[in-house]
Formats: structure tokens, sequence, C-alpha cells
């Protein structure tokens, strides 16, 4: 009787104890995943469009008087709305972009609000797709939850289980900037999730009017998880700024990867000085035909216009208008020479410097001059004699080298042995009034510069080295280019082995990091893009975003650049400046970073050990709001009484009938007959 009484009270338990405030008031942040890829359609619904219509039917049963803050990776702001209205009108609003944070540093800053509020209650509600792209790398929340073990998190999965999908990854041009005549050469990394496929992908260029205009077009046979890419190449470009995307055919699911965006600006060749031992003609030969081929320049499609002189005649040749400068074999120069050089790079110039025999004795050669312009000083000549020395690049990650990283397997350096090379010693420079303003590496209060080693040689030594000067950048390789293939005393084979194609690459890629690089068109959503306007007297500049939303951006009158910041969306960026006549029309274009648009499903593994232990998942308005009155209301016992109590009735019959004997109905019978 009294497990029966005890059911039809319809007792709850949470936890440890007994919820006497289940409906009272509490705290709730609503993280949701903002990324691109939560634009991926199914069922003609986005992830997004899911995750809102999840939210709105936590928030609908909330207990009046709640606090709610909806939190999202896109916007930087995490703050209570004042009123459970205003928290649905948020929720409204949300739209993807760019990730301003990711989920895990999303999800510590609404530990942070909950911890904060003065309401004993707390609740997080994370709606997400659980997909590689979420939680990137070694990315994982279960740290962040071990810190709050008090705060239940429900995690609301809204991703699909078996996306499909075509994808462009990232863009590769070699340069931002290509000389009038030079054909464009434009690569972009493809994947494919789901089936294998036949489809096409396109490149077209944006006119004047803002249309695009198909350029070139081929079809790709996409494999799943087999990543590729598409080459492009189009000649015939004008001179100016040209803007242009690549797409894929067709649509999928997802639209946010089926475009990229790429700005370039064609115009003159660089102009750049070689100097040589004498005679020029023959020494500078193999570097400048390796820059600037003379096929290319007869034909007008040369990226370099090259100077070559003799080293004699460096002093007296006027530097002004040339972009470069590359010293072949250089002796040791009086310290006026290397003064000049570094005041000419100070400016936005850039110096490559091959050493060689020419050198002669360090203790000559290693002036503080010297030293200044090279970022080292020599030590003593190493030599190799059995041919065991060659280049290694260990690391693709340096922007000069970084070019290598699509023909890495191809690569033989040790084809092209190194017999000899300077052996050199890296040291501090005192550091100048600009002289990290171009260093991505450069801290804030202009510490002494120490030249980064780019390249080693088997053995270990530096094989390139360089260091910015002022604005400018100057890059040093510590073996020489300049000897002939029968010269007995040749240092290395770099330019005179069988198809030296490795040493043509280094010397261009070397040369254009050298130069000026303050430009930077083509960037990651969300990072600034850096763009030079050669023209004095403007001030300030519009920017057109992709959207058509169009805002002013001040120009650096010192240094001539117009930083942009704002590049959250992702497309092609138009900037005019001056007159409207005779102004300046240039661009910039942003793309989304590849981990943003990966839709890739997490294993099952990864998932459950991504969170903390006993995690709880819902992925049904059903299981969201079981779990939901699980954790706020607790689980009923009516269900387990009534059994009890059942249990209890059947345990009495069978005990009474254990213990006392039946009844003998006919001994009763007769008693009565006899009576």
């Amino acid at each position: 009787i009294v497990l029966f009484v005890l059911a039809l009270s319809r007792p709850t338990i949470k936890g440890a104890g007994w919820l006497g405030d289940a409906e009272g008031p509490l705290s709730a942040v609503f993280l949701f995943d903002t990324a691109p890829r939560m634009e991926y359609r199914e069922g003609n619904r986005t992830r997004l469009d899911e995750a809102k219509s999840l939210a709105r039917e936590v928030i609908e049963k909330l207990p009046v008087a709640s606090r709610v803050a909806i939190v999202d990776t896109s916007d930087g702001v995490a703050v209570f709305s004042p009123t459970i209205t205003a928290a649905k009108a948020h929720l409204e609003r949300l739209e993807t972009g760019m990730p301003a944070r990711s989920l895990v540093d999303g999800m510590s800053e609404a530990f942070r609000m909950l911890e904060a509020s003065e309401l004993p209650r707390k609740e997080m509600y994370v709606f997400t797709d659980l997909t590689n792209g979420a939680f990137p790398g070694d990315s994982s929340p279960r740290n962040v939850q071990a810190q709050h073990p008090s705060i239940p998190v429900l995690v609301v999965d809204v991703g699909v289980l078996a996306a499909e999908d075509f994808a462009l990854g990232a863009v590769y041009i070699p340069n931002d900037r290509i000389a009038v005549g030079m054909p464009l050469r434009l690569s972009v990394a493809t994947g494919r999730l789901g089936p294998d496929e036949d489809r096409s992908v396109a490149i077209e260029l944006a006119t004047s009017s803002g249309q695009y205009t198909r350029r070139a077009q081929q079809r790709l046979s996409w494999k799943s998880s087999t990543p590729t890419s598409a080459q492009f190449e189009l000649t015939g470009l004008p001179v100016g700024v040209q803007q242009g995307r690549v797409l894929i055919e067709g649509s999928d699911a997802l639209e946010a990867d089926d475009e990229r965006y790429f700005t370039v600006e064609v115009g003159a060749p660089w102009r750049v000085l070689v100097a040589a031992p004498f005679p020029a003609a023959r020494t500078g030969l193999f570097l400048t035909e390796a820059i600037a081929p003379t096929t290319l320049k007869k034909a007008g499609t040369s990226r370099f216009d090259v100077k070559l002189i003799d080293l004699k005649q460096l002093v007296e040749t006027a530097w002004d208008g040339f972009d470069a400068m590359v010293l072949v074999d250089p002796p040791a120069f009086p310290d006026r020479t290397w003064e000049l050089l570094r005041d000419w790079i100070g400016t936005g110039k850039g110096l490559v410097t091959w050493l060689g025999p020419h050198a002669g004795d360090p203790l000559v050669f290693n002036t503080p001059a010297s030293q200044t312009v090279l970022g080292a000083k020599l030590v003593r000549v190493w030599r190799s004699p059995d041919a065991s020395n060659y280049m290694v690049l260990s690391s693709l990650d340096h922007p000069m080298v970084s070019a290598f990283r699509r023909v890495a397997d191809s690569v033989g350096w040790e084809d092209f042995p190194v017999n000899r090379h300077w052996e050199i010693e890296s040291i501090g420079l005192p550091p100048e009034s600009d002289v990290q303003q171009k260093n991505p590496r450069g801290a804030q209060n202009n510490p002494p510069v120490s030249s980064t080693v780019v390249a080693q040689w088997r053995n270990g030594f530096p094989a390139i080295i360089e260091h910015p000067l002022g604005k400018g950048w100057a890059v040093v390789v510590t073996t020489p280019v300049s000897q002939a293939a029968d010269d007995p005393q040749a240092w290395n084979i770099l330019a005179t082995g069988f198809e030296p194609w490795p040493f043509v690459m280094l010397a261009n890629e070397s040369v254009l990091y050298s130069m000026d690089r303050s430009e930077r068109r083509n960037v990651i959503t969300g990072n600034p893009a850096s763009i030079r306007i050669d023209r004095e007297g403007v001030t300030d500049a519009f920017v057109k975003t992709p959207k058509g939303d169009e805002f002013p951006v001040p120009v650096d009158i010192g240094k001539k650049i117009i930083t942009v910041t704002a590049t959250q969306e992702a497309g092609n960026y138009s900037i005019r400046a001056g007159a409207e006549n005779d102004g300046i029309a240039t661009g910039l274009s942003a793309n989304f970073p590849t981990i943003a648009t990966d839709v890739s499903r997490l294993s099952p593994e990864l998932i459950v050990s991504s969170f903390a232990p006993e995690q709880r998942f819902a992925r049904s308005e059903k299981e969201l709001v079981r779990d939901v009155n699980l954790e706020r209301i607790g689980a009923e016992l009516f269900g387990w009484l009534i059994v009890l109590a059942a249990g209890a009735i059947v345990l009495d019959w069978w005990l009474a009938n254990r213990f006392y004997a039946e009844r003998d109905d006919t001994s009763q019978s007769a008693s009565s007959a006899k009576d």
C-alpha cells in the first residue's frame, strides 16, 4: 500500500538527491557553431537552421525569469540577453561566417559566463555538426569541461552522418603580381566526400561591370578521400588588377567550398640588377638565364627585366629603378659599398648574395658593415670531396621554399652535390627604426634581429639564410653558381647538373622573396590585406565587399599602403581611391580556410574521447526534450515503484502459499456430515 501511494505521488530523482526546485529560474548558454560548413543542406535545411529549430524548443520550455545567452563562433561578443524574448530575436539573427574563435574557446567563454551567474542552476547547450572542421587537430573540449564539472553540458548533434561534398581547397598563385605578357599559372586543390564522380572545374575573370566571363574549364575525376588539384594557365591578361574565381560546375549540399577567389596585378617586369665577377657574361650566365631566360625575353613574357654588369661596375651603376639585386660571388667590398647597399635595401629593395671563392679571407671580408647587410659572418670554407653533401629542405613552411611543396617528391637534391660552401655564423643585428616592419615574425619593441635559416646542407650547416633590413630583405646562399661545369675547382653542380630545374626554381623564388612584399592581395578571411598605392596625395580609399557594402579606409601616406582588416566575407573586394576619372582601381580576394568548410565526420571513437566521460548527446527533438527533462526535472520513479508494488504482491502470495498448509476440503465435508 505504501509503495502504491508513493508511486502515485510521481516522485523524481536527480543525481544524488531529490530535486525540489525543478521549475526554478536558471542560467542557460546556447553555443552555436556558425562556421561556413554549417550551411550544409540536408532535406533543403541547413545545419544552422536545424540547430535554431532545436534551440527554440528548449528556450520555449525554460522556467520563467531564466537568463539566456546566445553565443556563436563568428561573433566575439558573449553576454546574457536582457530577456528571453531578446534571446529569441538574437537566435533568429544568427548567420554563418568566418569563425572568430574555435568551438572549444566558445565553450570556455560560456563556462566563464555561467560561473559568474548568480543563479544556482546552470546549463550549457552546444549545437555543432561534430565534424573534423569543428574540432581540428588536437582541439578537444574534454579539458575545458574537466575544469567545470558541476555545469551540465548537452551536445546537440545537427551533423550529417554520411555527408557528400565536392570541395575546392587552397588556391596557389606563385605571386600576386605578374609581368605583362606572362601567363597566369594557378592551381587549386580539390577534394571529394562520397562516391566517385566526374565533374568540371572552371576559371572565370571579372569584367569592369562585375560580371564573370569563363576563360578555361577542365573535366576532373573526383575520387572519395583522394585529394588532387586542377591546373590552369591564362594568357593575354591586360595590364592592371585582374580578379577572378575558380568554381565547380553544378551544385551540391555545401556551396561555401564550391568557389575560390583570386586577385593578381599585371604590370611591367621587375627590374633586377645582377653583378658577377669579370667576365660577367660568363660568370653571371647561369643566374640570368634562370630568372630571365632568353627565349622568354624575346617573347616578352619574362617576369624579370635583368641587367648584367661586372662587380667592378657596381658602385658606378645607378641603382634607382631596380627592385632587386643579385650579387654573384662578391669580393670583400669597401665599407662604403656595404653601407650604400644597406641604405638601398632599407628603402624596400631586395638583395640575394651567392657567396663563393672571391670572398677571400674571412678576416678581411668580415666587417661590421658587411655583417649588417648579410646578417652573418664568414668562418671558413667547408669541403666535402666525396660528393656526399647536398641541400636539404627539411621544412617547406618558409615562404621562400614553399613552392617546392608541389614538387617535393620529385626534387633530387642529392643529384646536385655541393663540394664546397662557406660555413657562416648568424649574428644578432642591432635594431633599426623600422627594421621589423616587414618581418612577420618580428616583435613589437625592435629587439636585435637574427638571421633565419631557410635551408641547410646535409652536413647541418646553413645553406640559405635571410633577414630583414629596414623595409627590405637580404638573402644569402653559401655557395656560388658562377663556375663552369668543366672547372675543376667548381664548388657545386647546382646550375650545371643534369636538368637543374631545382636551381632554376630556387633562383626565382629567392629573388621574389627578397623584393618588397608589403602587398598581400590574397588572404584568408579575417586576415588583413595590404595594397600599395603608388600615387601622391591620396589620403583615403573606399572598399566594396563581395556583398556590395562599402566602407572607407585610410591610406598610410608614409608607406603608401592601404590596410584592409574587414575581410570576413569570402569573395573579391574592389578598392577605389582618388578622383573618379583618373583614380586608382585595385582589389583583393579573401577565401575561407579549408578547415572552415570541412564536413567530414569525426569518428565515433574520437567523438567519445573528445568530450567529458558520460557526455550526453541529442540528435532529435525527442532526444533533446528527454535529456532536458532528465537534467532539469530528473528521472521519474513512478514506473519503478509500480513494478516494486507488483513484485511485493507476488512475493506476499508466494510466502502465503509457501508456509501455510492447504485446506483439506474432503475432511471438512465429512465432519460437517457427521454433525
